[in-house]
């Protein structure tokens, strides 16, 4: 390697003739070939590379994915962040193409920047841009990644009450069907006005008393079918398991048939009973209907809480609603497990100025990190109150602890005690960061049997 290459690098430049020399002399050469590595992440730095020609790519892991970082071409380095700061390579690096590349050893790469001042600033310049890149990257594909899961477990908690919506909507035709034939079929028979409204004052009867005494034990409730089923046999009652099972799920008791048979006789007792039956049931089923519609109204309205949408970016704040709403969009991970939430709220907690989505985000993190450390099994507890002129906000589990040598760290960018792809934080480091946005702190004190986050904020 010649001074002469090498004073063509512009990191380079304000080098003298004798600092390359010496510079040529101490390094060495090295060539990649396309798609060979130069190194990865989490591996000691060692050298200081200079690319002289071809390109190189790095990426880094998010939740067990390689994301694009950097490319680097002609003239551009790699490995001063960590040796300066004597941490590991924050990503991995491999030649796009074949690459030749001019290497420093750390020993000589310190003694070249301290004897070197300027060219140390210019080092130093680029450190917080490349850092803040790598930490945006991750933010935004955690977010990515909280997104889908988040959006997952919402499909979720959607789907029951969406089938039974469904579910509900078609036995409602059904009804509505048998109940239009039923009293078709009467009226054909020549039943007189007098019979008819007699019916119908028995139907609406019905569905005043509908689900009043449904069973709610299977076993009790074929019993009731068997029983029902029985009578309308001895009654020659034609299609006498409908009837029945129509009457059951519309908390009809047997009396109901003797009350139909006075008003309408065995003549016409069939499609009587089977129109009173299907009003009382028909009740019901709209109860229904009105409940899982109701359910998917509360999910909705948790979301757009959660996610505070169509509001200023800085409002008053409600710390509970977040945290209610929080909860309900994790729903579906506590239930995975045999999780308890213990809410021990204070009833007087002021609203706070504060960005709405941004704290949700810190109560995502907190409330997700104690799902997966207790393991599917365990108690959660959230605690709020006052802390002079700062709220205090707590999210305590009675999991195993984090371990001493990581409690140091844990508020560390990129460092995470979980498997590639669980969670739907955002990171601890991002948390703290949000809080601190905000004025607060957010605290950690962690033993066996209890993990404690505490966040404390301004009260006003």
């Amino acid at each position: 390697m010649t001074a002469e290459r090498l004073a063509s690098v512009p990191i380079l430049a304000s080098l003298s003739r004798e600092e390359l020399d010496s510079l040529a002399a101490a390094g060495q050469e090295r060539r990649l070939a396309a798609g060979e590595c130069l190194f990865r992440e989490g591996e000691p730095a060692e050298r200081f590379h200079i690319i002289l020609d071809g390109e190189l790519e790095t990426t880094h892991e998010v939740a067990g994915d390689q994301v694009t970082m950097l490319r680097h071409g002609p003239g551009g380095y790699m490995g001063a962040i960590a040796l300066l700061t004597g941490t590991s390579y924050r990503g991995t690096t491999h030649a796009v193409g074949d690459v030749l590349l001019f290497e420093l050893g750390g020993e000589e790469f310190h003694r070249l920047v301290l004897s070197h001042p300027p060219l140390l600033r210019q080092l130093m310049q680029v450190f917080s841009p490349v850092v803040g890149k790598i930490r945006d990257i991750e933010r935004d594909r955690e977010k990515l990644l909280a997104l889908g899961s988040l959006a997952s477990g919402l499909a979720h908690e959607l789907n029951n009450p969406a089938a039974a919506a469904v579910r509900a909507a078609d036995m409602l035709k059904e009804y509505d069907d048998a109940r239009q034939l039923a009293l078709t079929g009467i009226i054909t028979a020549g039943a007189p006005p007098g019979e008819v409204g007699t019916l119908v004052s028995l139907a609406i009867e019905a569905m005043d008393a509908a689900g009043s005494d449904v069973p709610s034990d299977p076993l009790e409730r074929s019993d009731r079918e068997q029983e029902l089923l029985r009578d309308l046999e001895e009654r020659g009652i034609e299609e006498p398991d409908e009837i029945a099972t129509t009457l059951v799920e519309g908390g009809l008791s047997r009396d109901w048939v003797d009350r139909v048979a006075s008003a309408l006789g065995d003549e016409r007792l069939g499609p009587g009973l089977r129109f009173v039956a299907a009003c009382a049931a028909s009740r019901l089923l709209l109860a229904e209907l009105r409940h899982a519609t109701g359910r998917i109204g509360d999910l909705i309205g948790a979301v757009k809480g959660y996610s505070f949408l169509d509001q200023a970016p800085r409002q008053r704040v409600d710390v509970h609603e977040g945290i209610e709403n929080t909860l309900a969009v994790l729903a579906h991970k506590l239930r995975e497990g045999r999780i308890v939430i213990v809410r021990d709220f204070d009833p007087e907690l002021p609203q706070i100025d504060a960005s709405g989505p941004q704290l949700n985000q810190v109560w995502t993190n907190l409330i997700d990190n104690a799902i997966d450390a207790l393991d599917g099994e365990g108690r959660i507890t959230i605690r709020t109150g006052r802390d002079g002129e700062r709220i205090a906000v707590e999210v305590v589990d009675d999991g195993p602890g984090i371990p001493a040598d990581a409690q140091s760290r844990i508020f560390d960018a990129f460092f995470t005690t979980k498997g590639p792809g669980k969670g739907t934080g955002l990171g601890l480091d991002i948390a703290r960061r949000i809080v601190v946005q905000h004025h607060g702190e957010l605290l950690l004190d962690s033993r066996p049997g209890e993990t404690r986050f505490r966040v404390l904020l301004p009260a006003r």
